[in-house]
């Protein structure tokens, strides 16, 4: 049996000749061709292949074009006046030529000229060599931008070249200006070559520059790892720190006497210089910081290598200074804009005040830029700052160290959000601050009336106060407590709290006009929560018919629920000035009358029974060994004996009067029902009078006998057994009769 490994070698060595042929070429490479343009039928696109060829290839192509040109250009006509143009064209050719010397020239020059990256360096070691990969980065920077321009200026060419090749063809040869548009296109033709020849050249350069960017990156990545301490470093750089530091005052001392210079003339051009000097000042002055800041951080990386020293050692961060450096530059860059337009508006057309002002400034201008580098290496120092106390310290002590170093940025950008202006009170800036300490203000207040509260709701439960006492206490201090986080706030914004009394004096007068009642409602308040006539819970009745209970008392109105559960708002001078009914101010128990009829002939004994026996049902009679029920006979009615059922009820079980009755008359109506007790209806006694003529109207006139009033119930006739004078007498009310809807009347 084969073993499996020689199959598998065996399949290998039969498979390595189709993949060779498979990598070789199916034929022989395309030779190159150029195309050379015939001049008297001139094509378009003769030259669309030359991007695709190599240098030298373009070159023999470039010269092989050239001959034929020179040989038709010497056959033009003298009389055809195109020397110029034609001239235009040979110069285009060496044109060409000299953008190929000029990128040989280039591919010599580096990006990094003469930079040095030693082994074991030092931190000013280190710096040196950031500073000139920076420069580069500069350059390569100018570079690009050029090389982003160059194609706008090759769509540029191809748009000529094509109005050109349009020209060409609207041309009859036989027309005399054929010629000149032949010229015109195969010049356009040229100018768009080296315009390629020339982005080539700078795409080429871009490249090798980038290339030797990234190896310059890498190599100072390498100095950060092998970076020793160096004590002549630290001294030099204290020293350039010291240095850096007296310069920031004399700037500033500088800038303090320009300053006062600019308010101590009128004229306007005198003027316009100090303010430029300012800007300068403050170009340096930032200048200066920056620099303080890179030989801060470069210390700092230097004691993170001092292993001698068995300190702790710090990040030293601080994004402050990079974010306020870019403002300032951004408000100076600005502010030069407006001084250069205003510059322009007075100078006008005179160059040689206008060259005077812009060589200012320009300088200006420069330091701005300077500024911007130097803030560009303060990020990279910072960067690497960053790396040396990882590889020190450990990647765990950096995570913390930059936390605490976000935490306090973080604190000051509240701190400057905090103390943003938003508005001003009587000249006083109010900030976010001011404002977020006056909603903390208002928290802590409501915090302590919801505390307090607490506090007297549990005194309440544990009965060492009443419920009154505690909601009367209660809302003096809330009322306590309104006001001295009023006053409170009214010193945060600023105001004078000695001028309360001016604002006082306003309200008195203000109070005798238009507030007279709310004055007196909130007096009244007052009054009620101290004097304590109304308590919570109270079943009170007004002088204006408001009957229900007391559900809250304010320094304003009282809030009372009706028995139709609706919440009436009175004015608490209405309970000062008024009559007021209080059922539950010192005991809810109260009596109450209920009045009732029976028939006459009823046994009284039996009714009381009755009457104690429906009173009993009742859930809100009160009755102990002092307050009994008990029925009164009051009066003998014309149809019926009147009782009077006295019961002792509880105010705080019921909710309005009203409801009392209604609860005895149902139970009595039921126990006289079932005690077969008549409760009569009411019975008259009728007298009907009849008259007739008077005599002397008898005598000559007979009398009809007069027709019945109608509205007298009973018959519609009058009784047959009537009198003379038609008196009938019902006798005991016999004749009055009883309905079944209630009694009847004649």
């Amino acid at each position: 049996m084969i073993p499996q490994w020689l199959l598998c070698l065996a399949a290998v060595f039969l498979l390595l000749p189709a993949l060779a042929a498979a990598q070789l070429p199916s034929g022989k490479p395309k030779e190159f061709s150029p195309v050379i343009p015939d001049f008297n039928a001139l094509s378009a696109d003769w030259w669309t292949q030359w991007p695709d060829a190599t240098q030298e290839q373009r070159a023999q192509w470039l010269q092989e074009v050239e001959t034929a040109w020179k040989d038709w250009s010497a056959a033009i006509p003298e009389d055809a006046d195109l020397g110029k143009k034609v001239d235009a064209v040979n110069l285009r050719f060496a044109g060409i030529r000299k953008t190929w010397q000029k990128r040989e020239e280039l591919k010599k020059v580096g990006v990094l000229p003469e930079v040095k990256f030693p082994n074991s360096p030092n931190v000013l070691q280190w710096a040196q060599s950031d500073a000139a990969v920076a420069r580069g980065q500069q350059r390569f920077d100018g570079l690009r931008l050029e090389n982003s321009q160059m194609d706008e200026s090759v769509a540029q060419s191809l748009g000529r070249l094509r109005e050109q090749v349009i020209a060409l063809r609207d041309t009859h040869r036989s027309d005399a200006g054929y010629i000149e548009a032949t010229v015109d296109v195969f010049f356009a033709q040229l100018s768009h070559l080296q315009i390629q020849e020339e982005q080539r050249m700078l795409q080429e350069q871009l490249s090798a520059w980038e290339e030797e960017l990234t190896i310059a990156r890498a190599e100072l990545q390498r100095m950060l790892k092998e970076l020793q301490f160096s004590a002549e470093a630290a001294k030099k750089l204290a020293a350039a720190r010291t240095v850096e530091k007296s310069n920031l005052e004399e700037l500033a001392r500088e800038r303090s006497d320009t300053r006062d210079l600019i308010f101590e003339t009128s004229d306007a051009a005198v003027t316009m210089e100090q303010q430029i000097r300012m800007m300068n000042f403050s170009v340096e002055a930032l200048e200066n910081r920056l620099q303080l800041r890179k030989q801060e951080l470069l210390l700092a990386i230097n004691r993170l290598l001092d292993a001698s020293d068995g300190k702790e050692q710090k990040l030293s961060l601080s994004n402050d200074l990079v974010a306020n450096a870019e403002t300032v530059r951004n408000n100076l860059a600005r502010q030069l804009n407006v001084r250069q337009r205003q510059i322009v508006a007075w100078v006008g057309e005179d160059t040689n005040a206008m060259t005077k002002w812009w060589r200012q400034f320009e300088k200006v201008a420069s330091g701005l830029g300077r500024v911007g580098d130097l803030i560009d290496d303060v990020k990279r120092y910072e960067n690497a700052q960053l790396f040396v106390y990882q590889r020190q310290q450990g990647w765990w002590k950096t995570a913390g160290e930059r936390f605490l170093h976000q935490f306090e940025d973080l604190r000051t950008s509240w701190r400057n959000l905090a103390n943003y202006k938003l508005f001003a009170i009587s000249e006083q800036p109010i900030t976010l601050k001011d404002i977020a300490q006056m909603i903390l203000v208002i928290l802590a207040a409501w915090g302590c009336s919801r505390l307090l509260n607490w506090i007297l709701k549990r005194m309440v439960r544990k009965n060492r106060t009443s419920e009154q006492s505690s909601y009367t206490l209660w809302r003096i201090l809330n009322y306590c407590i309104v006001l001295i986080t009023f006053i409170i706030i009214l010193t945060m914004v600023g105001l004078d709290t000695s001028k309360l009394t001016l604002i006082a004096g306003a309200l008195s007068v203000g109070i005798g006009f238009g507030m007279q009642a709310i004055f007196s409602n909130f007096i009244s308040g007052i009054i009620l929560l101290f004097e304590q006539p109304l308590r919570v819970g109270d079943l009170v009745e007004l002088e204006s018919g408001v009957f229900g209970r007391i559900r809250d008392i304010s320094v304003r109105s009282t809030r009372i629920t009706t028995r139709d559960n609706v919440d009436i708002l009175v004015p608490n001078s209405e309970f000062v000035t008024g009559r007021v009914t209080n059922h539950t101010l010192d005991d809810p128990v109260r009596r109450i009358h209920v009045v009732f009829g029976v028939a006459y002939g009823t046994d009284p004994e039996e009714v009381r029974e009755a009457a104690m026996a429906a009173a009993e049902r009742v859930p809100v009679t009160f009755t102990n060994w002092q307050r009994k029920t008990e029925v009164w006979l009051t009066d003998f009615g014309d149809s019926a004996l009147k009782f009077k059922l006295v019961v002792w009820v509880n105010s705080n079980a019921v909710s309005s009067l009203g409801d009392l009755t209604a609860l005895y008359n149902i139970e009595l109506l039921r126990e006289f029902d079932q005690r077969g007790i008549e409760i009569p209806f009411p019975q008259r006694d009728l007298h009907v009078r009849s008259w007739g003529p008077s005599p002397a109207l008898a005598k000559d006139t007979p009398v009809d006998p007069p027709a019945p009033r109608r509205g007298s119930a009973g018959a519609e006739d009058w009784p047959q057994d009537a009198g003379e004078n038609g008196d009938s007498d019902g006798g005991d009310g016999s004749d009055g009769g009883q309905g079944s809807g209630g009694p009847a009347s004649h």
